[in-house]
């Protein structure tokens, strides 16, 4: 038998890192929902607990799911927005939302315990989010390691691929996720060989700092700010600096991500069955 809190304190002990308890953006990780003192039935790992995710949990008997992001569609305590000159809705009015309600009984009523991990995962020498990635897409003995070391380190996300075109490349990875909602900036004909592979959001500032190593081909990310990267990309395009972006979309960059966290989990958790859950493609295009 494990409790919820003797769960995390066995994160805390093999994480490899010293524990962040809060972040800046009034989130941290550890129990969400749920008491340290009940008893786990099994894991559940997944990069958002959806509402399909939860019942999958229950239906398999595992009471304790394990996310990335929150259950509650943001970051911290939901800081509200004007929607053009509409007042800001207040965080009592959000709460009484029948979307968040409905989860939260969901919750409540079948005894789940929301664990976020995120912060202190990524904090780890071994960056797992893209190790994940990388498996799922079949890249490991692409991996330009530095070193003998180098497990996936943060920063290092350079692989040489055989060569291909950034449309093969983009079709392979689109069938190997199954992924409906890639999109790709680039002439389709372009040839690709080495390419930085990166996971969530990817900033301008990210792109320039990775695009200093020498020869990169393309970027294959989860998502970006449409309005800054798209321009910036069209343009390194056209001035020859660049052959492509591909975007994922956050899901499917960061969903391996959470396999790889039910696989470390079963290194020192032996008690309970671990089951890695994918939230899935949330989007659908037109054919």
């Amino acid at each position: 038998m494990i409790t919820s809190q003797q769960l995390i304190d066995r994160i805390q002990k093999n994480v490899g890192v010293p524990w962040q308890s809060q972040q800046s953006d009034g989130f941290s990780d550890g129990i969400l929902f749920g008491s340290p003192e009940a008893t786990v039935t099994g894991i559940v790992t997944t990069w958002t607990p959806t509402l399909d995710v939860l019942r999958k949990a229950v239906s398999s008997a595992k009471n304790v799911v394990i996310c990335r992001q929150a259950p509650s569609y943001s970051r911290g305590e939901r800081a509200p927005v004007a929607w053009r000159n509409a007042p800001a809705p207040s965080k009592e009015m959000l709460d009484k939302d029948p979307v968040w309600q409905a989860k939260q009984d969901f919750i409540s009523k079948n005894n789940l315990l929301i664990i976020r991990f995120c912060d202190n995962w990524d904090a780890r020498r071994t960056d797992g989010q893209l190790r994940g990635l990388a498996k799922a897409l079949g890249w490991e003995k692409f991996y330009l390691a530095q070193s003998a070391k180098d497990d996936y380190e943060p920063r290092n996300v350079y692989f040489r691929l055989p060569a291909t075109s950034l449309n093969n490349l983009a079709e392979g990875i689109k069938k190997k996720l199954d992924i409906q909602g890639l999109r790709v900036i680039g002439k389709p004909d372009s040839s690709v060989t080495k390419v930085a592979l990166t996971h969530g959001l990817l900033l301008v500032a990210d792109a320039e700092q990775i695009l200093r190593e020498p020869g990169v081909d393309a970027i294959v990310t989860g998502d970006a700010v449409e309005w800054e990267a798209a321009p910036y990309f069209q343009d390194l395009v056209a001035a020859g600096k660049a052959k492509g972006l591909i975007l994922l979309g956050d899901e499917a960059s960061e969903e391996p991500g959470s396999g790889e966290v039910a696989d470390w989990l079963k290194g020192f958790v032996t008690e309970v069955p671990i089951e890695w859950i994918p939230a899935g493609d949330p989007f659908w295009v037109l054919s």
